[in-house]
């Protein structure tokens, strides 16, 4: 069995990418196409929000890039069905990478810091914190999401309102959800909620491109072999570790082996929110927006922020 390790590049089918062994004979018995690298960890993020979910309308979007502010990421706005009173604003925007529970931490303490620097301005006056605590997401096929909750009352422009934020991580990106009304009716965020949360969690996808602070590791397996017992079907579950099967004559039966090992791996890569393969975005239409943040290399650098 034969093992290249393969350095975080833009692959494609029909572009390329450097190979570089670790037990390698003095002529690699393949060669992958060749492609350029990327430059950072994440180069590009698509986020792609659905204009309508089950029990909520989109109506406003704003990509704070456009302003000069990338690290801000995005915001959207719905309207929850029957219950336009409430005011549903996510903000998804850059983490980078560490254990849920530190970056939960963190997004916790920016929340904070964000309510502290709005009463300094007195945009909000008379803040009285609720107890934060843990929330569990429920979403479609058993999948659950972890969180932290933290409930306000505050003073706003002559009005008592209410606010319960919830905030995630997933895929490099800090999600903040938002709702907020006023107090005499607290009673309704809580019925909202919930479903509300899980929809918009389901609806969602932050798609990243770049190396991903990772490595690809391609094995190649030589005639007689059996796949890796955590290959089975030639791929890893997070879509960076790949099985070819090399011929008698030491080459892989390339085409249609290599297409869909590609495949695979690009879809499961995307399913974890980042990829070093190709991707292409769809476009926007009537039942999506799609906003795009595009960074430099000192924004991500070369390995994922902790």
């Amino acid at each position: 069995m034969l093992r290249w390790k393969v350095i975080p590049v833009l692959i494609g089918l029909t572009a390329g990418l450097d190979v570089y062994a670790q037990e390698a004979p003095a002529a690699p018995p393949f060669a992958l196409p060749a492609a350029g690298s990327h430059r950072g960890v994440v180069d590009d993020t698509w986020i792609i929000a659905p204009k309508r979910l089950s029990d909520a309308t989109l109506s406003a979007v704003k990509n704070y890039a456009d302003e000069g502010d990338i690290a801000a990421g995005v915001s959207l706005r719905y309207r929850i069905d029957h219950a336009e009173w409430i005011i549903a604003d996510v903000f998804i925007y850059p983490a980078g990478q560490g254990d849920n529970t530190k970056m939960l931490r963190q997004a916790t303490d920016d929340f904070r810091e964000s309510v502290a620097y709005a009463e300094r301005q007195e945009i909000y006056r008379n803040v009285w914190w609720g107890d934060e605590g843990a929330y569990t997401a429920s979403l479609s096929g058993g999948k659950k999401i972890e969180g932290r909750f933290l409930p306000i009352v505050f003073d706003a422009q002559q009005d008592m309102l209410t606010s319960r934020t919830y905030v995630f991580y997933r895929k490099l990106y800090f999600v903040k959800i938002r709702l907020t009304t006023t107090v005499d009716a607290v009673d309704s965020l809580a019925e909202n909620a919930d479903p509300f949360i899980s929809g918009l969690l389901d609806g969602v996808e932050v798609i990243s491109a770049g190396s991903c602070g990772r490595q690809m590791d391609i094995v190649a397996i030589q005639p007689g072999e059996s796949l890796p017992g955590d290959l089975p079907d030639g791929v890893s579950a997070d879509g960076y570790r790949m099985a070819l099967k090399l011929t008698k004559a030491g080459t892989p039966a390339y085409g249609a082996q290599m297409a869909k090992a590609m495949a695979l791996a690009s879809k499961r890569q995307i399913a974890s929110g980042c990829t070093t393969l190709d991707y292409h975005p769809p476009l926007e239409d009537g039942s999506r927006t799609v906003l795009h943040l595009s960074f430099t290399p000192g924004d991500w650098g070369s390995s994922a922020k902790p």
